[in-house]
């Protein structure tokens, strides 16, 4: 296992010096500098993981050090090291950016334990940024682009709300690009690293829509040999997607208010009530509001469902975008099919922008 880069400060070079030995023995990459002033020299040239001072230490202290790190290097983890009788400044650190403390003298083994815990975070902290990236590219890459007013104020709005965590409610006809809008919110927020699950309402019967969404347990119905879990228990801790959410029967809008108002449901056919952590974001092309005051949708769940409101633009009223979406679509499947074309004619670039696409983009 590959073991972090260490750079060890302290003004006591038989101590250093030990220290150094020590944990090279053990397989670390140290080195080990004398001042706070040498420590910062050799940071701007060599990169290391964590860094380990004392507080103690000649012209500029430990705390002066940990500030200064922390005006250019995020990512450095710091471990300061105090006598028992300055703790205090040891805390004051950590309130700077040190990320964990040792009084002296230095036990080897939890000076390693420390190394180990923090370089462990570090590598997940890699880990989950890598794959943070990975799922914007997909995002990226799934057909969501446009350079028109319209859909720079739908990215900007994207990552406004992926930090929350608040009901979503994707409003547009159909083809503008609703679950492909919700992955992109699921994609920049906290839950990334979590499931995405998607579940188009539309042409589902109420029991079948009610089994998709909350699962099923043996014998709940003919055909039920196993139990099987619902959409929400897929999704749990991440993104829950519900496509045409104005199609559900009032029945299925009662289950589903309950899930938003105390997180819980039993499967169909169970009595184990269970709680599930889901965002959800819906997304329908009929009027709710109407549907509300028609009495074919409740006006609680409505509630629930529009606390935050996305419109999504036709692609009649961003034309515009229509050459940079055409081109996105040329790039993706000459290369998915390993054809050679360059683009459009002028002429055929003129038709499709002149084309007022019912369906648009699908």
């Amino acid at each position: 296992m590959i073991k972090p880069k260490l750079l060890l400060v302290d003004d006591d070079k038989n101590a250093l010096d030990g220290l150094v030995k020590i944990l090279t023995h053990d397989g670390y990459s140290v080195s080990g500098v004398l001042s706070g002033y040498e420590a910062l020299n050799l940071l701007s040239k060599k990169n290391f993981d964590i860094i380990v001072t004392d507080m103690k230490l000649p012209g500029m202290g430990g705390l002066s050090l940990v500030h200064e790190i922390r005006k250019k290097e995020e990512s450095v983890s710091i471990v300061v090291v105090t006598a028992y009788s300055s703790v205090k400044t040891a805390v004051e650190a950590i309130k700077c950016g040190a990320d964990d403390y040792l009084t002296k003298p230095i036990n080897i083994e939890e000076l390693k334990l420390v190394l180990e815990k923090i370089w462990e975070r570090q590598q997940l902290i890699a880990q989950n940024r890598m794959l943070k990236e990975k799922l914007k590219d997909k995002y990226k890459s799934s057909g969501l682009v446009g350079s028109t007013p319209q859909m720079k104020q739908i990215f900007h709005m994207i990552a406004d709300v992926a930090p929350s965590t608040a009901s979503i409610l994707i409003l547009g006809e159909t083809g503008t690009g609703k679950e492909l809008v919700a992955n992109a919110v699921h994609c920049q927020s906290d839950r990334a690293c979590m499931p995405f699950v998607a579940l188009h309402c539309a042409a589902l019967s109420e029991g079948v829509l009610e089994s998709e969404l909350f699962g099923h347990e043996k014998g709940a119905f003919t055909g039920a040999v196993q139990s099987r879990k619902g959409r929400f228990e897929m999704a749990d801790g991440g993104t829950l997607f519900l496509d045409e959410v104005g199609e559900m029967s009032l029945k299925v809008q009662v289950k589903l208010l309950r899930v938003l108002e105390k997180g819980e449901f039993e499967r169909v056919g169970g009595e184990k009530t269970l709680k599930v952590d889901v965002r959800l974001i819906t997304a329908t092309n009929r009027n709710l509001e109407k549907e509300v005051s028609e009495g074919r949708f409740r006006e609680d769940l409505f509630y629930r469902l529009n606390v935050i409101t996305i419109h999504l633009p036709s692609l009649r009223e961003r034309k515009d975008d229509i050459p940079i979406l055409s081109n996105f679509f040329v790039i993706k499947y000459t290369k998915k099919y390993k054809k050679e074309i360059k683009g459009f004619a002028p002429e055929a670039m003129e038709a499709l922008c002149a084309y007022h696409w019912p369906g648009n983009v699908r």
